[in-house]
């Protein structure tokens, strides 16, 4: 039997980080397929496939919220689906990791619940990490930074795989953003508006400016919890979840990109802020710094004064040398070459079953 990866896909909806990992590492990923090789994406019913890129979507009935029911409907559905499918390998993404009687990989983005920022209590969240980790055949982080924190919270669980999150080089000649460019410009945050992102440390910082030389703070993202107070301060502007072209424009065109998170399992908003060549002040915390790779500016997350010094000096963007340096650090993240370190985990997977199997 061939390589066939059932790859849970049902949290698939609006523009996200996760979401955008997920389709570009499954596309490139159909690229590197032997014959007879598959990759079968399990969706919700509402959610519209892109068109045929190699990749086959199917449908299934697990609701992505809330975290209780899906958890449950992934135990009640998989198995007999993936039996229907005859998948050989089960490529998961969430937390917890259903047992589905099919070798899985098991993707962590981030350590934020085990590390006590979500709602969900700290001693939950590390018991059904610890349950997870140790019920699957492969696990798979985003970043280095990743990996060690796994690696100090669940104590002699497997090693992990780096299957870094990537980026595409845009072209240079995009158009100016739908909305009117304020005259000072804008820092741009994409992302899900939680707790976490810090965005309070870049408004404490901008309200120090003088009114005359402040930027205005440009936030794309749903509402996780803290989207709502922000959008209440005049220079604070809210789009929520914006279509790709619309966000390729007001990266190419920000003032500067800012990701003052307290936690992130990788940064994507601050590698595609690079990726356009723009500015990045970037919190130093959690997997940022390993991004960046010092392409961006490293900040303490609790120092408004430092914020808003490194804000007024965004005026000078560095010229093309300094454009060029940040797309050129972008370039060494490519989406085909973390589909090939994808690849290649669901392959071992595979011939491991194989050995395993009756008779093999």
């Amino acid at each position: 039997m061939k390589l066939h990866v059932a790859v849970a896909g049902w949290l698939l909806g609006p523009p996200s980080g996760a979401n955008r990992r997920l389709l570009q590492l499954v596309d490139h990923a159909a690229t590197l397929l032997a014959p007879a090789e598959r990759i079968t994406v399990l969706h919700a019913e509402s959610f519209a496939p892109p068109a045929d890129d190699g990749v086959r979507w199917q449908p299934i009935a697990i609701p992505a919220a809330p975290a209780i029911g899906r958890a449950r409907a992934e135990a009640r559905r998989l198995p007999a689906m993936l039996r229907e499918l005859d998948a050989t390998v089960f490529d998961h993404g969430f937390l917890p990791l259903p047992n589905v009687g099919v070798p899985t990989c098991l993707l962590v983005h981030d350590t934020r619940a085990a590390d006590g920022l979500t709602r969900w209590p700290r001693w939950l969240a590390r018991a059904v990490l610890r349950r997870s980790l140790r019920r699957a055949d492969a696990i798979v982080v985003p970043s280095e930074w990743t990996a060690r924190r796994l690696a100090a919270l669940v104590p002699g669980s497997a090693p992990a795989t780096v299957v870094p999150n990537g980026v595409d080089l845009p072209a240079t000649g995009l158009a100016p953003p739908l909305r009117p460019v304020p005259a000072n410009g804008y820092l741009l945050h994409v992302g899900h508006l939680e707790r976490r992102k810090n965005l309070a440390v870049v408004v404490r910082a901008l309200a120090a400016l003088p009114p005359d030389r402040r930027p205005e703070l440009w936030l794309v993202g749903r509402e996780a919890g803290a989207g709502v107070g922000l959008a209440q301060t005049p220079f604070v502007h809210w789009f929520g979840a914006i279509d790709d072209d619309e966000l390729l424009r007001l990266y190419r065109h920000a003032r500067a990109v800012v990701v003052p998170s307290r936690h992130e399992g990788f940064g994507l908003c601050a590698l595609e802020g690079l990726a356009h060549g723009r500015p990045v002040l970037a919190s130093d915390c959690g997997a940022l710094p390993e991004v960046l790779g010092g392409a961006g500016r490293l900040l303490p997350p609790d120092d408004a004064a430092a914020w808003a010094e490194a804000i007024a000096a965004t005026t000078d963007d560095g010229g093309d040398a300094a454009g060029s340096a940040r797309r050129a650090r972008a370039q060494q993240f490519a989406w085909s070459t973390a589909a090939a370190r994808l690849v290649a985990v669901w392959r071992r997977l595979h011939a491991q079953r194989a050995v395993s199997a009756p008779g093999g």
